[in-house]
């Protein structure tokens, strides 16, 4: 024989087993003493046992009704725990689709304090080169590294760069220090593939019109550009902001001082095509105050 038990049946028998009382449970469950015994009668006929002993001013479980009541009283926790959940406002989450090095060397030691200010708001850094657009449903910005030439897009400038050449010790203890312009056109150059026109541009600036339009080695990313000329006999031009561990450490060494007119920077980027949420707004206020340190 096959028979559905109401849910709201089980709950009024569990909270009422819970306090031994149908008056106290009555009163948690803010229904009437009647509706509750109601129930419980016509539980314990769908069953077909008794469920409570009925004393004077109490009642007491049976064996089969403690039995069930062991039963069904953990699934209910998780079923109210559950309710409870669904009925909470969803946390708000922002993602945001970053440049490696600036996620991993100025963003990231920095998060634990936005965290503590904005606990509510779940942030979810991507840490990628790959082409992502501000307009994709899967992010709600981007902090992208380049010459702020984004017109499609709304922007927020976060951080110049503050160009300077770097290479290994070693290296530059052949040379006498520190060296310029014209003695680097003729040395080791370190690139990044997806900026390939940097040194280009660098040596432009300098009134040297380079021939050469490749460099030495060209790597993907910026993590791999700091490995590199630590390991090898290479010059970098490099945002000073992302090395200074490497500087300070003394790994690195500042082989040319620039001229901090760089074009290049970090943005924070997002779409022109819908508003941006409450939660992204409050990250750019953070930004700001971070870089306004």
């Amino acid at each position: 024989m096959h028979f559905r038990i109401p849910l709201n049946s089980l709950n009024t028998f569990a909270c009422a087993a819970r306090v031994e009382s149908f008056q106290l449970a009555a009163e948690q469950l803010h229904i009437s003493p009647s509706a509750v015994s109601h129930q419980i009668r016509n539980l314990e006929q769908q069953l077909g046992y008794k469920l409570f002993q009925r004393l004077d001013k109490q009642v007491r479980l049976t064996e089969p009704g403690r039995t069930l009541y062991q039963s069904i009283n953990q699934p209910l926790h998780q079923l109210h725990h559950a309710a409870e959940l669904a009925l909470q406002p969803a946390q708000p989450v922002v993602r945001i689709s970053c440049a490696p090095i600036f996620a991993t060397r100025w963003l990231m030691p920095r998060l634990g304090d936005f965290q503590s200010q904005h606990p509510e708001i779940e942030l979810s850094v991507q840490a990628t080169t790959q082409q992502v657009t501000a307009d994709s449903q899967d992010v709600d910005g981007l902090i992208r590294y380049g010459n702020n030439r984004w017109p499609q897009l709304n922007q927020q400038f976060l951080l110049a760069e503050q160009s300077v050449i770097v290479c290994r010790p070693a290296l530059l203890k052949r040379f006498s220090q520190p060296l310029d312009a014209h003695q680097l056109q003729h040395q080791p150059l370190l690139d990044i593939a997806a900026h390939s026109d940097r040194w280009q541009c660098w040596f432009a600036r300098h009134g040297i019109q380079a021939d050469r339009q490749r460099c030495s080695m060209s790597v993907q990313n910026g993590a791999q550009a700091i490995e590199a000329c630590m390991l090898g006999d290479l010059f970098l031009l490099f945002d000073r902001e992302m090395i200074q561990r490497e500087l300070a450490e003394g790994s690195l060494v500042v082989a040319c001082e620039v001229e901090n007119d760089s074009p290049y920077g970090y943005a924070l980027l997002w779409s022109k095509q819908r508003p941006a949420s409450a939660a992204f707004e409050k990250l750019q206020t953070w930004l700001a105050t971070q870089l306004a340190v």
